[in-house]
């Protein structure tokens, strides 16, 4: 009775605060602002919408089970641990023994405990700018040093009509007696430009040239019905032109035309037939 008469007692005090109190006007930004409502059937912290038996029942409240084959268990489980592996190992700095720590070292071992020493002809590396002694910055050259340091001149063979560029070659100037000198016969021989093929022939015109008799030679009839268009009329006129006759049908081919007829021997493939059933 008590529950009762709280929840009329509610719905009387919801119906008098919304007589008593104007309307509210709603903004648009209110209506955006308002969240999505949820939909009719919704299920808070649901797993998947999907049953074992495929199909989602009404009263359905319980996660779906995950059923795992026993390969996936299998291949689930950790891995093993070696049979021989120890946990708690010890530091990695092993313990030395009094008796190492006395022990003296022999004479090889000392021998090769030192260092590698330096080759006695090393030099160490100098440095980048070589420097002048002042002695030298003082010295004077000889004549021979002089001689010796003078850039070599050419020979006076070269007559150049236009300042020389690096365009243009210098002209060689001809000794008079070269051109007052006489050649000697193997020189005129020599001199002689090489002569064609004794059967050679020069390139034929891209213009046939036609001779004047073939132009006016008239055909014979032979040659006009030989040039003259095969005629398709027959073809035209009678649409069953390649129809093949009766008689040819009927015939049969000679002893000689099914020797050539017949397939290559060593192309012929037995045909395979299948295996009747037992």
């Amino acid at each position: 009775i008590n529950a009762e008469y709280g929840e009329l007692l509610k719905h009387c005090t919801v119906e008098m605060a919304m007589v008593d109190s104007p309307p509210k006007q709603h903004s648009r930004i209110g209506e955006l602002a308002r969240p999505k409502p949820l939909p009719a059937g919704f299920i808070e912290d649901k797993r998947s919408v999907y049953s074992e038996s495929k199909i989602v029942k009404a009263n359905h409240q319980e996660p779906t089970k995950f059923l795992l084959t026993p390969r996936l268990e299998q291949l689930c489980e950790p891995k093993p641990y070696h049979r021989e592996f120890a946990q708690d190992r010890p530091s990695p700095k092993w313990v030395v023994t009094p008796a190492a720590q006395k022990a003296t070292p022999s004479t090889v071992i000392e021998s090769l405990s030192r260092p590698k020493a330096i080759h006695r002809d090393w030099v160490e590396g100098g440095p980048v700018q070589t420097i002048v002694k002042p002695a030298a910055k003082k010295a004077n050259a000889s004549d021979r040093l002089i001689q010796l340091s003078t850039p070599k001149r050419g020979a006076a063979t070269m007559v150049m009509e236009e300042p020389e560029t690096p365009y243009n070659e210098g002209i060689s100037k001809i000794n008079p007696a070269a051109l007052r000198a006489a050649p000697s016969s193997r020189v005129e021989e020599l001199a002689k430009e090489k002569q064609t093929h004794a059967a050679y022939q020069p390139p034929c015109p891209v213009q046939s040239i036609v001779n004047p008799k073939t132009m006016s030679a008239k055909a014979s009839a032979h040659i006009v019905q030989l040039a003259r268009p095969k005629d398709r009329k027959e073809l035209e006129e009678n649409p069953n032109v390649w129809k093949v006759s009766t008689g040819a049908k009927a015939a049969q081919a000679s002893q000689r035309i099914n020797e050539l007829a017949a397939p290559i021997p060593r192309k012929v493939r037995a045909k395979k037939t299948p295996a009747a059933p037992s």
